[in-house]
C-alpha cells in the first residue's frame, strides 16, 4: 500500500517492488504515475517471495509470477526491470529461463555470494562480474549494480572490495541500488547510508553519477516507531491487584525463610570452627 502523501518533484523516480498476487494494486500505482507524472521502474520478486531463474523446478512458478511482473511493468511503463539470477542452480538455467519469460525491459542484478538466511548452504548466482557479464551477453540484457551485494560477495571470494568495483563498473552499469553495511562482513544487511562503515566519500566517485541511483533502505519513521511501541504496550496483560499482593508475599516469605536459614547455618559454621 502506498500511505505516503507525495508532493510533486518529491522523486526523480519510483522502483516498486512486485509482490505476487498483487494485481489489485495496479490501478493504484497508475493513477498515481498519472497524476505526479513520475518515471518507474519495476523490481522483480526473488528467491524470499518463491522466485528461483537459477532451478528448472522452479519454472512454472517462475513464469505464473514474472506475467504479473510484465503486465505491472507495461502498464506503468517502466523503464526496466531489476531481475536475480537465484540460488544454487546455474547460470545456464538462468538464461534459458529468462529466454523463455522475457522479463520487460531486464536489467540483470548481481547478488552477494552466500544467502542471507543460510549462508553456509546456499550460493547466490550472478555474484561475480563473470557470472553477470555471461549472462548480460547471451540475454542483451541491461545491468543493475548492487554495491552492497559486491562487497558481500567480495568478503566471500577473498577480493578487495574496491577492485570488485572497478570490475563491476568495467561491465558499465545501466542503474544502481545503494545501501550501507558492515565492510567485512559477507551478509547483505541493507542499512541507511551512514549507518553502516562503507566508505561512501571512495565509493561515489568510482561509480556513474548519471544513472539512476535508488537507496534499498527503509524510510526512517520516528512517529511510526513510537505508534509501533504503544500498540506493542497495549498487548501486555497486566495481572490483576489480587494477584499481584499475593505474588509478592510469597515472594518476601521465600527471602525471609532463606535469609534466617542462612543466618543459623552461618552461627552453626562459626561455633564449630571455635571449637578447634
Amino acid at each position: 500500500h502506498c500511505k505516503y502523501k507525495l508532493k510533486k518533484n518529491d522523486f526523480d523516480y519510483v522502483e516498486l517492488f512486485v509482490h505476487p498476487a498483487n494485481m489489485e494494486y495496479l490501478s493504484g500505482w497508475v493513477k498515481l504515475k498519472s497524476e505526479y507524472n513520475i518515471p518507474f521502474s519495476i523490481h522483480a520478486p526473488h528467491f524470499s517471495q518463491g522466485c528461483n531463474l537459477a532451478d528448472k523446478s522452479f519454472f512454472d512458478y517462475n513464469k505464473m509470477v514474472y506475467e504479473q511482473v510484465n503486465t505491472y511493468a507495461k502498464a506503468l511503463d517502466a523503464e526496466y526491470t531489476v531481475v536475480h539470477g537465484g540460488m544454487d542452480g546455474d547460470v545456464e538455467e538462468i538464461i534459458r529461463q529468462a529466454s523463455v519469460i522475457k522479463p520487460y525491459k531486464m536489467r540483470i542484478e548481481n547478488k552477494p555470494y552466500v544467502a542471507p538466511r543460510n549462508p553456509d548452504k546456499m550460493v547466490c548466482r550472478g555474484a561475480t562480474p563473470k557470472e553477470i557479464k555471461y549472462i548480460k551477453d547471451n540475454l542483451g540484457c541491461g545491468f543493475n549494480y548492487d554495491v552492497g551485494h559486491s562487497f558481500c560477495a567480495a568478503v566471500s571470494l577473498k577480493i578487495d572490495q574496491y577492485e570488485i568495483i572497478k570490475q563491476f563498473e568495467a561491465l558499465k552499469p545501466d542503474s544502481y541500488h545503494l545501501s550501507d553495511g558492515e565492510f567485512d562482513n559477507r551478509i547483505d544487511i541493507h542499512y541507511h547510508l551512514g549507518n553502516g562503515d562503507y566508505d561512501w566519500a571512495k565509493i561515489l566517485p568510482m561509480i556513474d553519477d548519471s544513472k539512476n541511483w535508488t537507496l534499498e533502505t527503509i524510510k526512517k519513521n520516528v512517529t511510526a516507531y513510537f505508534k509501533g511501541v504503544k500498540t506493542e504496550w497495549g498487548k501486555i496483560t497486566w495481572p490483576e491487584k489480587h494477584q499481584v499482593v499475593v505474588e509478592t508475599f510469597f515472594v518476601v516469605a521465600i527471602v525471609f525463610i532463606f535469609t534466617v536459614f542462612i543466618y543459623f547455618v552461618d552461627i552453626i559454621f562459626n561455633m564449630l570452627l571455635s571449637k578447634f
